[in-house]
């Protein structure tokens, strides 16, 4: 479903023109080299365009790059186009006056020499293919000339810089046509049913590679096998046990790059992996969808806020369609090196995806004050709990399971509960995004089915709430209070963990102390804390606090006191 679903992709957006042809990908080549008709070399010419950091070489539609793999994949040339060690036979900087290093980059100068004679027997009436053939005759004069040019220190100072031919006169490199023709018949031994279309026809023995952050600059393959590896059967290799045709190879291929590229709103990167997503056809949300987890944009921080603002009042807006039965996919993707890890597929509708988000969101939602933000994103709640507000220090699986959660309608994972109790243990500090946060994880257990039935968590105070733990939060936030009112410094440092952990131990003794920070007190805050202990400690029960609080009554815990904190700030009207 995963291939099916991006070579659909690749079609919808070719029949629209924002997909390279078959065979075809952009591609940035900083120097091209110009010859004349004879083959003799001109010079070096440079395609960089815009200042400074904006400064980035031109892009040309040009043959695509071939599958390369193993140790020789020297063997493997591109088509009219190469870095400058298959073109020029020259080895990377870093590595020159290696003999191996040599011997390697004359390998690929013979490769893509030999890939030039083959094109130039195809279009032998081609004026740039045959100029690309006769430079190759006269190869050591050619390059001892290029040598000389002024650019070509610059030219090979980067590892891998693409170089591609230009005819002088010409506007456009050698083999941009669409007149070339680049294959040969292709042999009936590798035709078969493409698994992705259904056709017969030629089958990719190498899939290409996929351009993602984190794996081989090379390139990562999500289909691929080992060469003459236990996977093999009937005798078929590599890409013949899986055949996906050279067409769905291409297509699904450059429909994932084009999501994973640069400007692209179809990914976002998060702690190692990659989140990709696309609709089935064009649709406002595909637009919008990475902006409810991902960090907020640094020229526009608010901009999460609106997007997700518009989400939740979508029904009155228009904004999102409830009615919108488009197909929508989301596919995490994690490298690793020379290959890719599919760690999540989902494939839903932009109806129930956005219906589920929405509540996600309708989850988190708790009273906060007046200057905080009214949402926010998955990113920077995990932010909130991690240690040092360092995404870096989270379990790498806890964004995976929330996204999981959170286009499904799921519980939330245990994991995320565990390390945002953790945290406010660590620093004593309970805020909105981590009351909410708690909030959500209960509700959303209750609502799934995985606990007994407890009473909603409200977004504000339920003075209704009876709940021993809940009541043991709203009254340490109490005790707090009086010790704050009274200038003394708070309970909160050395008694929150305990209290939230092992009631029975730390509440007794936190009463008696408050009887003296009363006393500190006037008269009408005296009556005040003292009809707000009341009414808590009427709720709870007759045996006493309770000995031990499980992992769930330290996140009711948390909440109550929370709630009650926002109380006390909370202007009361008439």
């Amino acid at each position: 479903m995963i291939l099916q679903a991006l070579y659909e992709y690749y079609q919808r957006k070719a029949d629209l023109g924002k997909m390279p042809p078959y065979g075809r990908e952009w591609k940035p080549i900083p120097y091209l080299i110009v010859i004349r008709e004879d083959g003799s070399f001109v010079k070096l010419e440079e395609t960089y365009e815009g200042e400074g950091k904006q400064r980035v070489p031109k892009e040309f539609l040009m043959r695509r790059a071939k599958a390369r793999s193993g140790q020789k994949s020297w063997a493997t040339a591109n088509s009219l186009w190469d870095h400058f060690g298959y073109v020029l036979a020259i080895p990377k900087p870093k590595e020159e006056g290696s003999d191996e290093a040599m011997e390697t980059s004359r390998k690929q100068k013979q490769t893509f020499e030999k890939e030039v004679r083959r094109l130039y027997e195809l279009n032998p009436d081609d004026l740039g293919i045959a100029a690309v053939n006769k430079f190759y005759d006269k190869f050591d004069e050619n390059i001892i000339a290029i040598r000389s040019d002024q650019l070509f220190g610059d030219a090979v100072k980067k590892d891998g810089t693409n170089m591609a031919f230009k005819l002088l006169g010409s506007m456009e490199p050698v083999g941009i046509s669409e007149s070339v023709y680049y294959d040969n018949d292709i042999s009936d031994e590798n035709h078969g049913r493409c698994l992705v279309t259904g056709e017969i026809g030629p089958i990719a023995v190498l899939n290409d590679g996929v351009s993602l952050m984190g794996a081989s600059p090379m390139g990562a393959k999500l289909v691929g096998f080992q060469k003459s590896s236990g996977y093999d059967s009937y005798h078929k290799e590599q890409g013949l046990n899986a055949p996906i045709s050279e067409q769905a190879n291409f297509a699904y291929t450059t429909a994932l790059n084009s999501m994973l590229g640069k400007g692209s709103k179809n990914h976002f990167y998060f702690s190692g992996d990659t989140l990709v997503f696309w609709a089935s056809k064009d649709n406002h949300f595909e637009d919008e969808f990475a902006f409810f987890f991902a960090s907020p944009p640094k020229d526009n921080p608010d901009q999460n806020i609106e997007v997700i603002g518009n989400l939740m009042k979508a029904p009155t807006t228009g904004i999102v369609n409830d009615e919108d039965d488009t197909r929508f996919y989301v596919l995490l993707l994690s490298p690793n090196v020379a290959r890719i890890a599919v760690k999540m597929w989902e494939e839903t509708t932009v109806k129930e995806l956005a219906g589920n988000i929405r509540q996600y969101f309708e989850d988190l939602d708790i009273i906060r004050g007046k200057t905080e933000r009214s949402y926010y994103t998955l990113y920077e709640i995990l932010r909130n709990i991690a240690l040092q507000h360092d995404i870096k220090n989270l379990p790498p699986m806890l964004f995976n399971a929330m996204v999981r959660a959170a286009i499904n309608g799921r519980a939330l994972p245990e994991l995320c509960q565990m390390q945002c109790l953790g945290r406010i243990k660590a620093d004593q500090i309970v805020n909105s995004r981590r009351a909410g946060l708690l909030k959500a994880c209960l509700n959303r257990k209750n609502r799934n089915n995985q606990l007994k039935k407890e009473r909603d968590i409200t977004v504000a105070l339920d003075v209704e709430n009876k709940n021993q733990a809940y009541l043991c939060g709203r009254l340490f936030a109490i005790l707090e209070k009086i010790q704050e009112d009274s200038g003394t410094s708070t309970i909160r440092e050395r008694f929150y963990g305990a209290a939230s952990r092992t009631p029975a131990v730390v509440f007794p003794r936190l009463l008696d102390l408050s009887i003296h920070h009363l006393a500190k007190l006037d008269r009408g805050k005296q009556i005040f804390f003292e009809n707000q202990k009341g009414f808590v400690m009427k709720g709870i029960e007759a045996q006493g606090f309770a000995t031990h609080f499980s992992l769930d009554d330290q996140s009711r815990f948390a909440i109550g006191y929370y709630h009650q904190r926002q109380e006390f700030y909370t202007k009361k009207e008439d």
